[in-house]
């Protein structure tokens, strides 16, 4: 199922997945029957992927828990549970996961599931799949209801992806405490219809009167798999279902019960277990079926041991139907014949088995430091051009970070044959990604070979659309990834918007069962240097949401000088193309234009420093006091910072000076590197000069007296009013002669700084 070459089913709407689960383990358990039966390889499954009736233990409960679990209550050689030798129980996800055995997005919160499904789609279409390779969604109304869902609509528009999408849209009107339309939507509101909604994005529309009905829902998909080819808007489903459905419901009642419980009401946190619903409910399986569940009918079981082996033993018996009228038998050949029907040479228009972004170009040894001009071929066409890419700049010519974005992302395209794609809210000449296409916008028909997504200003959605292009592979290799990376990039102050399908991302990307690709998240204009647009748009606290992933998981980059934009990003592509844990890169860079830094002035003079994380600019004066560690981070800061160096050396003020340009790549540098540059005592001799807040240092744990001596934005606890640069920025007390006061002040009280930290030691004892 995990086939690169199947059609990708995405469970987005997470509520459902008790169901498919149910629906895995039936076609898990008929493989294995069938294998043990006949021993026929073409029905083995491999049960690290398969899933079994003893991962019905599993529901909601964790992969910690689940080790000790049968342990824990005496289970381990109980008959019953005799599956969990073979691999363990798996773990199964209150909402479905890709960690499930077929489901291709982590779905649940605010829709974030369904917003990936256009680049999902997209993705197929720009490494030359044929058109038979579909994506298959389902969702909910409620949650098509939400911001990230309704971004996707315009995303799959634009991206136009046609005749691969199918969404099916499951019209229950019913979440879990309520109604959407007649409720929520007062009844009087008639225009308020789902169907016009997504016809009037675009997109064509299918409804169903009946979604529970399987020949309507059939004929659909064949409407669909039928459709004009050359019609390339989105296709979508809507289909009028009952929340509460049950199959042996005979016009709105329940044999033996009475009427039966639909909509929000039937949300199941709402039943006792064993309760009479769930026996009526029970009963019309077993007289269809002509099986007899055990023990339901005696209430509640408080003990934890006989309740699980109450529950695994009625598994067992609903799993018996397979033995029954054939059904087993006739299960296990469909599946052989769907698996047989997936090829392993499908057509593509790049090489299934080479990582491009392991190509020793993008190695940061490797980075030409003069200009280039190379020839780039169109991989469609066969067109080609020669362009030009500048990773490191003279000295003094006047070029700020934000400048060298188009250049690394050329460079990728060039080493890597067009496989990064970057989607911008509007914004991408802004933020200096637009020059980074060889080909142009992207267009599945018209320019295919295009690596520049065509966006409106939907920071969550370009994310979403990025991070469906990174989440599929074209590899028969698992451990390998064959695929593209993504840049999905905003202002700094507004990409908090797309933390939350990121945050999702990171942790589908520490569990997938294959290599998937890197989201690289680009924080433009940041700092409070954007001032000029309004302090609404300056980011200062924003960009710091990055710093909410398991350590180790994200790269971030901040950036001062354009010089370190190159050496520090690839440092970051190496890592992430080798480490799988590391499913994000974020690059902040702000919007003014500085001379490039004059690196022979520097203590460190490798023009390629950035790529250690940090590197010393000033170091202690030898035979000198020393007067204290200054880590500094951000453009205008460290701008400042640099051009008054020689007044702090004339005033004999010993200090030394560290840029910072990424936590993460110094951590892992060499103890001997990280203890040259700043050495662990240090953080009780420490400032910081920012152009961002207190409340997220450049490194952990910076010391004790650190916040009282640093400057940054938030210096005084307060919303900056904005202005010209040149007011914000001295209003941030970081212009040159407060960043001078700043650290003149910092040097003078030194001593009384030390013996303050030794008496607060001292009265420990």
């Amino acid at each position: 199922p995990k086939h690169p070459y199947a059609d990708k089913f995405m469970l987005a709407g997470g509520h459902n997945a008790p169901v498919t689960y149910a629906m895995w383990m039936i076609m898990g358990e008929a493989l294995a029957r069938k294998h043990a039966q006949t021993g026929d390889d073409r029905y083995y499954a491999d049960p690290k992927q398969a899933m079994l009736s003893i991962d019905a233990l599993g529901f909601r409960r964790g992969s910690g828990a689940l080790k000790t679990l049968l342990q824990q209550y005496n289970l381990e050689d109980h008959p019953l549970m005799a599956q969990a030798k073979i691999r363990g129980i798996r773990a199964l996800a209150g909402h479905a996961e890709t960690t499930d055995l077929t489901n291709d997005v982590n779905g649940g919160p605010s829709g974030i599931g369904i917003a990936t499904a256009a680049g999902k789609a997209a993705f197929w279409d720009i490494i030359g799949a044929p058109d038979s390779l579909k994506i298959l969604a389902i969702e909910g109304e409620f949650a098509m209801t939400s911001g990230h869902s309704q971004e996707m609509k315009t995303q799959a528009v634009a991206q136009q992806v046609g005749k691969r999408l199918r969404i099916l849209l499951s019209y229950n009107n019913a979440g879990i405490d309520d109604e959407l339309v007649g409720s929520v939507i007062k009844p009087e509101y008639e225009a308020y219809r789902i169907q016009d909604q997504w016809a009037s994005y675009g997109w064509n529309v299918l409804a169903l009167d009946n979604g529970n009905d399987y020949d309507q829902v059939v004929a659909a998909l064949k409407t669909m798999e039928d459709w004009d080819p050359t019609d390339n808007r989105p296709m979508i489903v809507v289909g009028r279902t009952v929340k509460g459905w049950w199959p042996g419901a005979d016009n709105g009642n329940i044999p033996g019960y009475g009427e039966q419980i639909i909509s929000y009401h039937s949300h199941p946190y709402a039943f006792a277990m064993n309760g009479d619903y769930f026996q009526a409910l029970a009963a019309t399986f077993e007289q269809h079926f002509g099986v007899e569940f055990q023990g339901i009918r005696d209430g509640a079981v408080s003990d934890t041991r006989e309740r699980l082996i109450q529950f695994k033993q009625n598994i067992d018996i609903a799993m018996s139907v397979l033995e029954k009228n054939g059904l087993g038998d006739w299960l296990a050949e469909r599946l052989v014949e769907i698996g047989d029907s997936v090829i392993d040479d499908l057509p593509l228009r790049i090489d299934r088995k080479i990582d491009p972004f392991l190509d020793p170009r993008l190695g940061v040894h490797s980075l030409p430091m003069e200009p280039q001009a190379v020839t780039v071929q169109n991989p469609v066409t066969g067109a080609e051009k020669e362009v030009s890419i500048t990773l490191f700049e003279e000295p003094g010519r006047v070029r700020g970070t934000r400048r060298a974005i188009s250049e690394i992302i050329k460079w990728m395209n060039y080493v890597t044959g067009n496989r990064l794609i970057t989607v911008a809210a509007d914004l991408s000449d802004s933020i200096n990604v637009e020059s980074g296409s060889f080909w142009g916008h992207y267009d599945p028909v018209e320019n295919p070979a295009g690596t520049r997504f065509k966006a409106v200003i939907q920071e969550a959605g370009n994310a979403s659309t990025a991070i469906g292009l990174v989440g599929q592979t074209a590899s028969l290799d698992p451990n390998q990834h064959v695929g593209l990376w993504a840049l999905s990039g905003s202002y700094g102050a507004f990409t908090p918007l797309m933390y939350l399908p990121a945050r999702v991302w990171s942790q589908q990307n520490q569990d997938s069962p294959f290599r998937v690709g890197v989201l690289n998240i680009m924080a433009g204009h940041s700092g409070p240097e954007t001032a000029a647009d309004a302090r609404t748009h300056f980011g200062i606290f924003s960009p710091q949401v990055w710093k909410l992933f398991p350590r180790h998981q994200v790269i971030t980059l901040s950036f001062w000088d354009y010089n370190d934009v190159a050496p520090g990003y690839f440092a970051a592509v190496e890592i992430a193309a080798r480490d799988p844990k590391v499913g994000v890169i974020v690059l902040e860079v702000a919007r003014p234009d500085f001379p490039v830094a004059d690196r022979s002035t520097f203590a460190d003079t490798d023009p390629k420093a950035a790529a250690k994380g940090m590197y010393v600019i000033r170091d202690f004066e030898p035979g000198k006091p020393k007067h204290g560690y200054v880590v500094v981070q951000g453009s205008s800061s460290t701008v400042n910072l640099v051009a008054v160096l020689p007044r702090l050396e004339e005033e004999g003020l010993n200090v030394k000076v560290i840029a910072a340009i990424s936590e993460e790549l110094f951590y892992r540098q060499p103890e001997e590197y990280r203890d040259s540059v700043i050495p662990p005592e240090a953080r009780y001799d420490l400032m910081v000069v920012s152009t961002g807040t207190r409340r997220v240092w450049p490194l952990q744990d910076p010391g004790p007296l650190t916040d009282e001596y640093s400057l940054v934005s938030d210096w005084h606890d307060q919303w900056l009013t904005g202005g010209t640069e040149a007011d914000v920025i001295s209003e941030a007390h970081l212009d040159a002669e407060s960043v001078f006061q700043g650290v003149k002040r910092f040097a003078l009280d030194h001593d009384s700084r030390i013996s303050r930290q030794m008496a607060h030691l001292e009265s420990l004892r």
